[in-house]
């Protein structure tokens, strides 16, 4: 199932020390850095299966239900980095370096994914065959003679 992720998934990826800089932040000048870190973060991954896994891209700002935590780790580590200003700890260095390891087996292609929903219901239409035999000859020509 292909989704868009929410201020939620990034907040469910975030570390207890974290939510307090996510909660400092405020929206200066009609600027939301939380959207815009998740908007990088989603595109470097829908950029990867472009290139790499050559499925057909669900809807737009949308991953696989499976990435969006490896996003999300992306996101934090570029919201708190760039955004926020704040030092970034080993351990959101490793869920970087560790997210960012698997967008770069995707685009090599040793990572696949299927299709998003929506392509996968669409049924391709088959027209009908006609069903006919090929003609044989069951009787030799000695046989047929007096027919």
């Amino acid at each position: 199932m292909w989704r868009e992720p929410t201020t939620d998934d990034l907040r469910d990826a975030m570390l207890e020390a974290e939510l307090s800089a996510l909660s400092r932040v405020s929206v200066a000048q009609g600027k939301d850095p939380v959207s815009k870190a998740i908007d990088n973060a989603v595109g470097r991954f829908r950029a990867a299966l472009r290139s790499g896994a050559r499925v057909s891209m669900g809807p737009d700002r949308t991953l696989p239900h499976d990435l969006i935590p490896q996003a999300m780790h992306v996101a934090a580590y570029l919201f708190l980095g760039s955004r926020v200003g704040a030092k970034v700890s080993d351990p959101r260095t490793t869920l970087y370096n560790d997210a960012i390891k698997l967008a770069e087996r995707i685009e090599s292609g040793t990572v696949k994914y299927t299709e998003p929903d929506e392509t996968e219901t669409v049924t391709k239409s088959v027209a009908p065959r006609p069903m006919s035999r090929p003609k044989r000859m069951t009787l030799s020509r000695r046989q047929q003679e007096g027919v």
